[in-house]
């Protein structure tokens, strides 16, 4: 896991959108606990359909052509980790704020499922 990751969601119909986020905040190498708080979140953004299933993607690459995806690196870009002696309460204060649906950038796209032809979907952050 990388300190910036790309979460894939997929709904029950079988869309896919993608999220971008902290990564090494709930656990610094296991991908469930950070698959399970976007999945929890997910209601907080445009999605289309129930959510499903969330897979931490081994390379932001997954979710390169997504719309926002390089907006949402200038967002983290622009907003470093203080390594060290700060560390550990930003670490505390970006987990809470992941809980509540934030720091979390939905940046898309839906893949329609097989037979569906897709529709309009809106994007942001929480």
């Amino acid at each position: 896991m990388e300190d910036v990751v790309a979460v894939e969601l997929t709904t029950e119909d079988g869309h896919v959108c993608y999220f971008i986020t902290w990564g090494r905040i709930q656990s610094a190498v296991d991908p469930e606990p950070i698959e399970q708080l976007v999945l929890g979140v997910a209601d907080h953004f445009a999605i289309r359909g129930t959510p499903a299933k969330a897979r931490l993607c081994w390379s932001l690459q997954d979710a390169r052509d997504a719309p926002y995806f390089y907006e949402a690196i200038l967002h983290f870009a622009h907003h470093p980790i203080p390594f060290g002696d700060g560390y550990a309460k930003w670490r505390k204060r970006m987990d809470h704020r992941m809980r509540r649906g934030q720091e979390i950038y939905f940046v898309g796209p839906f893949k329609p499922a097989a037979g569906d032809s897709g529709g309009t979907i809106a994007f942001g952050t929480a």
